[in-house]
């Protein structure tokens, strides 16, 4: 009887998991909660605790799951449960923009990595530190990051997860450097990794930090295009924002003054209460204070 509810416990968890893959998270945490019901040993609850943690984060949801991540940490019962307890926090505290705690949880997670020597986990935790550097504007440690989780992915066996981070981690690096200011260094890595990118927000991202690069090498035309792109893809207020401003300061530079106005009053909109914003656009380039990623 025992390793029935063992097994059926482990289905449970594996199922959620496929919800979760699936954006079906409010279904997930319902599975998790039967599994952890079915559970009979303190490492198989943590294990489900922490996967069911990582649904509710992903929803902006808090809990006793949560809450218990950070004391599994520190329980250190298994170095596959420290590490994924930690990573969910980074992504937890990257999302609220609490980012000294982030990159304590993210050191941990990759200390974690490096002991256990798993290429997969190191890529994971290097990724996310990079990626919290850039939210910081700190583009040369994330550039050692990206650099440094590169180096090891032709160690990870799985050819589907090699693939799906290459491509993450080229692209993250590829906008680093072009905020660094290695334009066509970055440019050229963003672009070799393009047509692979099939998330429409990653998609969307990719076009408007190309057309912030080619703006800088003064490709106009070039960075239109792409700024055009990454407007039409658009999923969040950010890359909205983002494409507007660009596009608006491509435009100006281009002399089309009509579609710069456009462009500048579109901005305009998310910050009602400051009415001079389109003048101050056309008489300031604010493109070495934006950071494309908040």
């Amino acid at each position: 009887m025992s390793e029935i509810l063992i097994n059926r416990s482990e289905e449970l968890r594996q199922a959620a998991l496929t919800k979760v893959r699936a954006g079906e998270y409010e279904e997930a945490l319902t599975v998790y909660d039967n599994a952890l019901a079915l559970a009979e040993d303190d490492e198989t609850r943590e294990l489900i605790t922490i996967n069911k943690a990582d649904a509710m984060i992903a929803i902006e949801r808090s809990g006793p799951e949560v809450q218990a991540l950070a004391s599994i940490v520190m329980r250190r019962r298994t170095p596959r449960h420290v590490y994924l307890a930690a990573y969910a926090l980074v992504f937890k505290y990257r999302v609220e923009n609490e980012l000294k705690r982030a990159t304590f949880y993210g050191q941990l997670a990759l200390n974690c990595a490096e002991e256990s020597d798993e290429a997969l986990w190191k890529i994971g935790a290097l990724n996310e530190l990079g990626v919290i550097y850039e939210l910081d504007s700190k583009f040369e440690p994330a550039i050692e990051c990206f650099e440094k989780a590169l180096s090891v992915i032709d160690s990870v066996h799985d050819a589907a997860a090699q693939a799906f981070s290459r491509v993450a981690l080229i692209s993250n690096l590829g906008y680093s450097k072009i905020m660094a200011g290695a334009t066509v260094d970055g440019i050229a890595l963003m672009e070799s990794v393009l047509d692979r990118i099939l998330d429409r927000s990653a998609r969307s991202d990719a076009f408007v930090e190309l057309c912030y690069g080619y703006t800088d090498l003064s490709e106009y035309e070039r960075a239109r295009q792409y700024g055009e792109q990454g407007l039409e893809l658009a999923v969040e207020s950010r890359q909205v924002r983002n494409a507007h401003y660009l596009l608006g300061d491509v435009a100006y530079k281009m002399g089309d003054f009509e579609a710069a106005e456009f462009h500048f009053d579109e901005l305009a909109r998310f910050y009602p209460n400051f009415r001079n914003l389109k003048h101050l656009l056309f008489g300031i380039d604010l493109r070495s204070m934006i950071n494309l990623r908040l």
